[in-house]
């Protein structure tokens, strides 16, 4: 095997591969033989088909096979041979046009990107912000509001409408001439959802100060829907009756609550809320604090990138941004239109993204922080009770969507993380 390298980038290469036609014909010689070991033909005993007949019945595919098996094998070794190592994608010129014959050589190119060389700075005593995890009684009382909202319900009130309220109706529609020609009953209507064909502002304002037994007529044009055809998209009114008037109101704050969320009282349910919160000020404060230090690592290190990483990463988030917008009901023009403005800051993005892959990966092997078998079982434990699974479970999924690499990368880089937070230097607001 011959092999040229050629440079084509500071993260690009192109190598060009010769394999001698005694090379070749030996891949060919083995494949034959295993061949003949497997066909099976009438007449013949099972590894006795003459060589003929192999070739003609298997020959073609044989040697589409020893296409593919030349080309990786050799291609694997002359990276092992020159010290490359491929990320991204691999790509190898007109490979559906090689072609592999007996007695001849082969020679094909592939061109890959390869990681970048840089020297990694200093990564110890970067400067942090110092964060709070104390709780305080405003953060329990948040807390627990956004309990109690989570918990509201609908309630007849006494005092009229507000806006945002509920008033439940009788209504009545007329014609133009004061005919009534349809009636609902018990309808409950909001302040902010106008009837169909009336004016939202005209609604809302004649609803908010309903109160019970007030008589309310709204004029409107019966909508294209309206159940008497006949009327659609004529002059009419609607004649409210006001029955009640609903509001959505959160759960008391007290006892109740708590038992509710098993808690004996609420005075047990914050001090429960008092941990929660302290220890979520931690978590994220620690967050921000590795946030801060990779931020400082992207820029202080400007070093070149392989093209193809950048891509593959701004085309997945590409994906994933064409894929939330068509989940929110978006047509295919307007989708199209906002992934080309999205664009660029995609790919500042992928690029940001790429740049951190390869500090990580440099600190760790400087650092020599490893992913060992025990820090895979204890995460794949810790998603399974989160999730109500088995482990196997789990690893089952993983490995149906080739996610054990990612969960792989994912401790490491929390490793990493917690590296830098803990070997940084923690600053008050004041820099002090």
């Amino acid at each position: 095997m011959q092999v040229q390298v050629a440079e084509t980038g500071p993260c690009s290469r192109t190598l060009t591969i010769k394999l001698t036609p005694a090379t070749v014909q030996e891949q060919l010689d083995q494949m034959f033989a295993q061949a003949r070991q497997q066909v099976q033909l009438k007449g013949f005993r099972p590894g006795k088909v003459p060589p003929k007949l192999v070739e003609k019945y298997v020959g073609q595919d044989i040697l589409v096979q020893a296409r593919e098996q030349l080309v990786n094998r050799f291609f694997n070794e002359a990276c092992q041979q020159h010290e490359i190592t491929p990320v991204g994608r691999v790509q190898i010129d007109n490979f559906e046009s090689l072609e592999v014959k007996k007695g001849s050589g082969l020679e094909f190119q592939v061109k890959l990107d390869v990681k970048p060389k840089f020297e990694l700075k200093p990564i110890k005593g970067l400067s942090v912000d110092a964060y709070d995890s104390a709780t305080t009684d405003t953060d329990i009382d948040n807390a627990l509001n956004e309990i109690a909202n989570q918990k509201r319900s609908l309630n007849k009130v006494s005092d009229p409408a507000q806006d945002g309220d509920f008033v439940k109706v009788d209504q009545t529609y007329l014609d133009e001439g004061g005919a009534t020609v349809h009636e609902r009953k018990g309808t409950q209507l909001n302040t902010r959802i106008p009837i169909a064909g009336s004016d939202p502002a005209e609604f809302a304002k004649a609803l908010t100060g309903a109160t019970p037994g007030k008589t309310i007529e709204i004029p409107l044009t019966f909508p294209n829907n309206f159940e008497k055809e006949a009327l659609r998209g004529k002059a009419g009114k609607a004649v409210l009756q006001v029955l009640e008037v609903l509001r959505v109101t959160p759960a008391p704050i007290d006892d109740e609550l708590a038992k509710s969320l098993d808690f004996e009282n609420l005075a047990a349910l914050r001090e429960d809320l008092r941990g929660r919160i302290g220890q979520e000020k931690v978590r994220t404060g620690k967050l921000r604090q590795e946030d801060q230090c990779l931020q400082q690592l992207v820029e202080a290190h400007d070093f070149p990138l392989p093209d193809s990483l950048i891509a593959e990463q701004q085309q997945a988030s590409l994906q994933n941004f064409a894929q939330r917008l068509k989940q929110a009901g978006m047509n295919d023009e307007e989708i199209e239109k906002k992934l080309a403005e999205a664009k660029d800051e995609a790919q500042q993005d992928a690029k940001r993204r790429v740049r951190l892959f390869f500090l990580i990966e440099a600190i760790a092997r400087q650092q020599k922080l490893f992913v060992t078998e025990n820090d895979i079982d204890a995460e794949i434990r810790a998603i399974a009770m989160a999730n109500n699974a088995s482990a196997d479970q789990v690893v089952e999924y993983l490995q149906k969507n080739n996610q054990l690499g990612e969960l792989r990368l994912a401790i490491l880089e929390r490793k990493v993380r917690d590296f830098l937070r803990e070997n940084a230097v923690i600053v008050d607001k004041k820099g002090q």
